[in-house]
């Protein structure tokens, strides 16, 4: 628990006495006196987006939230992707911000810049600070708001000028997200309760709202009971062990057929956390179309605002899941004992579509990844076919162990979100896999791996093109490819140069004996896989499609 804050101190002590233990930013003189007197972890990464995506990696890993320190004006500007990255998937962030020099500055000033402006679209909540000695307040603020409720970055401006309009102090641009509604959570489990054990063919969607309130033990707890299938988005896989029968995989534009299949069919779909971006329901008159549909977010701005749903829930998940989880009777076994035997066979008869016919596949490379992984790796991807191939063929078995970008999409996250994700546990394991298109974008920070000694293990599929660009213009534009194709530097050589072993591989013998290697280094390490080079993602539903119509291969 933080403790109550009320000195007058300076940014890392007053950070340290709310049980903050690391760090992340880039050489900041004017934010980082006190760092070398104070028990904290100072990580320095080289870009400012990187220090926001090391943070937000760090916030993912752990539940707790992220600090980052920036300078102003360019320092926030290089930092709007990794803020905006954070916001889109709910990432408990807290950024300082502030000037490199302590006088007063004029309109029009070197480095000067509507910093909450910039930012108010892409943050939770923003506080601009005049009176240094009101830090500690501002920082306690910024931590509660950061993580309660929906998650988000939360932003401290220090104004060291003259703030206009007369306003004087702490400041704050509310941008309210998140607010637990009570009184009718009793009512709305019973009815709840009435619609679960009146289904015949029910199906949990489960997304990273589940993950980010700690319910993961409640949602296994209630299917081993009551025998529910379950599908998740990108954001919520971990929640449910990757082995277990019951889950089906994840939903949506790369979902797999028996998660596709059983959503469409279903007649209740239950969804904790979730927030129906298109990736996940394709054609929106076609999701889910035999199904009423119990929706439980904490954040009521999310519910009915893509899907009607027929019963609405503000909640978080944690306490919906802990209060249905003593209320459901044994008698929902025998009404979805056919059903659930239906969609497992579907799993079984339809697996998830892994046939290639090139030397070293990228689905190869995942499983063999997997295998030589340790069971508590922390596994961090870019953007891109990768990070799907990942998604379905690592069995991910515990929460917090895929960190990736979902909800924008950001290339170049992957390198100092794992960089994020090892500081946040010390000595684990972690394991970054990228492409390389994504993989260029923030290669600069492999030195900071090097630096810190950080254990993460680089995994790059190399196929010369910008993969899911290249796949749909292949598909949908009849193979007119344009600006897909990329040049890559020999990344095991770029390496070595970074001081970190560099190993390639182009057969599946060649990609075992490297991985078994690469992994005995406790330090970092890369590994470059050479794949084929138009090897698509499947399965896939077309653009404007309901998700029923996907293709297999």
């Amino acid at each position: 628990m933080q403790k109550e804050v009320t000195e007058k101190i300076g940014l890392f002590e007053s950070l340290s006495l709310l049980e903050v233990d690391c760090v992340f930013g880039c050489d900041d003189r004017g934010l980082l006196s006190g760092v070398d007197q104070s028990n904290i972890r100072y990580i320095q990464l080289n870009h400012e987006q990187a220090a926001v995506h090391a943070a937000d990696g760090f916030a993912r890993a752990t539940g707790k939230p992220g600090v980052v320190l920036l300078s102003s004006a360019a320092g926030v500007t290089n930092a709007i992707t990794g803020i905006a990255t954070a916001y889109s998937d709910s990432v408990p962030l807290v950024i300082v911000t502030g000037p490199l020099v302590t006088k007063p500055q004029i309109k029009g000033a070197f480095q000067e810049l509507d910093v909450l402006g910039i930012t108010m679209p892409i943050t939770k909540y923003s506080f601009k600070l005049k009176d240094w000695e009101r830090l500690s307040e501002a920082l306690q603020n910024a931590l509660t708001i950061a993580a309660g409720g929906r998650p988000g970055p939360v932003l401290i401006e220090y104004a060291a000028g003259p703030l206009t309009n007369n306003q004087e102090g702490l400041l704050s641009y509310p941008r309210p997200r998140g607010q637990v509604r009570k009184g009718q959570m009793e009512k709305s489990i019973e009815s709840a309760v009435e619609l679960i054990e009146a289904a015949r063919k029910p199906v949990l969607f489960i997304g990273g709202g589940l993950i980010s309130s700690g319910a993961a033990d409640f949602l296994r707890e209630i299917v081993r009971q009551a025998r529910i299938p379950v599908v998740s988005s990108l954001m919520g896989i971990g929640a449910m062990e990757s082995a277990n029968p019951l889950y089906l995989g994840m939903l949506g534009m790369h979902g797999t057929f028996a998660a596709n299949k059983a959503v469409h069919q279903c007649d209740l779909l239950i969804c904790i956390g979730v927030r129906f971006s298109d990736r996940v329901t394709g054609k929106i008159s076609g999701f889910s179309p035999k199904s009423k549909k119990i929706h439980v977010d904490v954040d009521p701005a999310e519910i009915n605002k893509i899907i009607a749903v027929d019963l609405p829930i503000v909640s978080d998940a944690k306490e919906f899941l802990c209060e249905l989880k003593g209320r459901l009777d044994q008698q929902i076994l025998r009404n979805v004992e056919t059903w659930t035997n239906e969609v497992i066979g579907w799993k079984r008869k339809v697996p998830r579509f892994d046939k290639s016919h090139s030397l070293l596949s990228p689905q190869t490379v995942i499983k063999k990844l997997d295998e030589y992984s340790a069971h508590d790796t922390i596994v961090v991807t870019d953007v891109g076919q990768h990070q799907i191939w990942t998604a379905h063929h690592y069995a991910f078995s515990t929460p917090r162990t895929l960190i990736t970008s979902g909800g924008l999409g950001t290339m170049g996250y992957g390198l100092p979100a794992a960089i994020g994700a090892a500081a946040a546990c010390p000595g684990e394991p972690v394991l970054c896999v990228s492409g390389d298109g994504s993989f260029q974008m923030n290669l600069q920070e492999l030195i900071i791996a090097v630096k810190y000694q950080l254990p993460i293990k680089i995994a790059i599929l190399n196929n010369g093109y910008l993969g899911m660009v290249r796949q749909w213009q292949e598909l949908f534009y009849h193979g007119r490819y344009s600006s897909v194709k990329i040049g890559s530097p020999s990344f095991a050589k770029l390496a070595a140069a970074y001081g970190v072993p560099g190993y390639k591989a182009r057969t599946e013998d060649e990609a075992e004996r490297v991985i078994a290697e690469a992994f005995q280094h406790s330090g970092p390490a890369l590994i470059e896989f050479d794949v084929v080079e138009e090897e698509n993602v499947y399965p896939m539903v077309p653009p404007n499609h309901s998700n029923h119509q996907i293709i297999l291969e």
